[in-house]
């Protein structure tokens, strides 16, 4: 943790999550950040441990080894991750599906093998996807059909900048900036101005961004297809899996960039546009209240009304 004494700004630097992260908050005494530090590394800490599916003696695992076996015991901490699910699934409309890693799984094995997968094997596996399937009460959670399988993925970081926002407040840390791997939401101002500002990166050439927003007490979440893919007879197939179809989304769409109240809602209406395309998915968010979003595709950008009040410049 490094400090810059003369702002009040402490910078946490880690790795967590598969990704890079940095918080960068401002408080009155170093005892009281060393307290922050250690809460919000604690609880990420214990959060991966328990959801992640690259621990295989996490939670998570445990879930999905039982599928079709018996349930598995669940906390109230617990739980609220399982709730966590069931409200992503309601507010995509089923389009970001927790139960949809056999898909996830049935193209990363098409993809080391080079091999696209037949529709007969798609529809067998789609047949394992189905969030309202899951049993869940008593303390317990059970995937009822054998090769089901959970996974976080579709929300878990942006749920984890939300937290970490919700430790600063407990803390009294009333300006801050979340950044776990792009997920970024921020409180408060930073020490030289009254906006925190964030860059959004270009989908078309890497490692320069397109546009720096300035915002405060928002949240930036960006999902896409440009960066992460698979090639399979040469042709790339991007990692957002359509769970409808079984296929991976496929449209025009680079990267959506949402900024929302939140970070959970603005992931989900990102990862949403991605499957949706260019012009549903703007619809989408131009009906969700207090939502804004830049769309990159292939040729051109899209924005929604009221984003160019971020945009520095515009």
């Amino acid at each position: 943790m490094t400090s810059n004494l003369t702002a009040g700004l402490f910078k946490l630097g880690f790795q967590a999550l598969g990704t890079v992260c940095e918080v960068q908050f401002r408080t009155g005494s170093v005892e009281g950040a060393k307290e922050f530090r250690a809460a919000a590394l604690g609880w990420l800490r214990h959060f991966e441990e328990r959801w992640s599916r690259f621990k295989s003696g996490s939670l998570l695992c445990q879930i999905n080894a039982q599928a079709g076996l018996g349930p598995v015991e669940v906390t109230e901490e617990e739980e609220e991750v399982l709730r966590l699910c069931d409200h992503t699934y309601r507010v995509s409309r089923g389009l970001n599906d927790p139960t949809s890693f056999p898909l996830t799984r049935l193209w990363n094995d098409a993809g080391n093998r080079g091999v696209l997968p037949s529709q007969g094997e798609i529809d067998e596996v789609k047949e394992l996807v189905s969030w309202p399937l899951v049993e869940r009460g008593n303390g317990e959670v059970f995937l009822p059909r054998k090769g089901m399988a959970l996974e976080i993925g579709g929300f878990g970081k942006e749920y984890a900048v939300d937290q970490l926002i919700a430790f600063a407040q407990k803390f009294g840390i009333e300006d801050c900036l979340v950044d776990l791997g792009r997920d970024v939401s921020a409180l408060g101002e930073p020490p030289h101005g009254p906006y925190w500002v964030v860059g959004v990166e270009d989908a078309r050439e890497e490692e320069a961004a397109a546009y720096r927003l300035a915002f405060t007490g928002k949240a930036l979440a960006t999902s896409g297809n440009g960066r992460r893919f698979r090639v399979i007879g040469g042709k790339k197939f991007g990692h957002i899996i359509d769970p409808r179809n079984g296929w991976p989304a496929e449209n025009d769409l680079l990267t959506a960039s949402c900024l929302a109240d939140d970070c959970l809602t603005a992931g989900i209406l990102s990862t949403n546009a991605c499957i949706l395309g260019t012009e549903e998915g703007l619809a989408e968010i131009e009906r969700s209240h207090g939502v804004e979003a830049i769309l990159q595709s292939s040729t051109q950008t899209h924005y929604s009304s009221n984003i160019h009040r971020y945009v520095l410049g515009s």
